[in-house]
């Protein structure tokens, strides 16, 4: 199992939804964004060459990665933040329960007890809710970093577990969400490999490669 690429696949994909910095920037330009996605589809025996060819052209119009940043900045509020008719993509798993989709329902109050019995907390400036993309994500991370160095089955059943029991429904919408909306091709690209992440994940994948 490359355990190494689904570290380096859930950071960079917490680095791109947490909002983009220009040293994730230089890595579009630079092509190491590319190799990424380009490991992933060997690894995950897809085809993402279409993902490849748009990030390709989006390096080839970008010279400058603080130029990059500003355009992907402007996306990441349109899509994310606040758009002029509402949030097209929320990246709170609250915000897509069938009933009283809201920010801080039971995913935030669930996932709020999950890190505190890990002994984790969020160290994050005002009140971000804990049911946030990147703080899911982050939590997968750690159960995986834990389970791998330690050869800790449990912690990498937690975060199978996690991943098909809780995360995989909520981010195939949000990623259908972010795809249909068709403004912004590296958020995209970018929730295509997300979707790609999890669902291995919650297919048991990596679960059943390491036992």
């Amino acid at each position: 199992m490359n355990s190494a690429l689904y570290l380096h696949l859930l950071k960079t994909l917490c680095r791109v939804f947490w909002g983009p910095d220009l040293s994730l920037c230089q890595e579009i330009l630079s092509g190491e964004f590319v190799k990424l996605i380009q490991d992933s589809a060997v690894y995950f025996r897809i085809d993402l060459s279409v993902v490849v060819q748009t990030v390709n052209c989006l390096a080839d119009e970008y010279k400058d990665p603080e130029a990059l940043r500003t355009d992907l900045s402007d996306g990441y509020i349109a899509l994310f933040i606040n758009d002029i008719s509402g949030i097209p993509a929320p990246l709170y798993q609250s915000c897509y329960q069938k009933s009283n989709s809201r920010l801080m329902g039971p995913p935030a109050f669930d996932m709020k007890n999950r890190l505190k019995n890990h002994g984790l907390s969020i160290s994050l400036p005002g009140n971000e809710p804990a049911d946030h993309l990147c703080i899911e994500l982050e939590y997968i991370f750690y159960l995986l970093n834990r389970g791998l160095s330690e050869s800790n089955s449990e912690s990498i059943r937690e975060a199978v577990q996690f991943c098909g029991e809780s995360m995989a429904d909520w981010v195939h919408q949000f990623c259908e969400r972010v795809i249909g909306d068709g403004r912004f091709v590296f958020y995209a690209v970018a929730a295509e490999l997300l979707s790609v992440t999890v669902r291995s994940l919650a297919e048991n994948t990596i679960f059943q490669q390491c036992t």
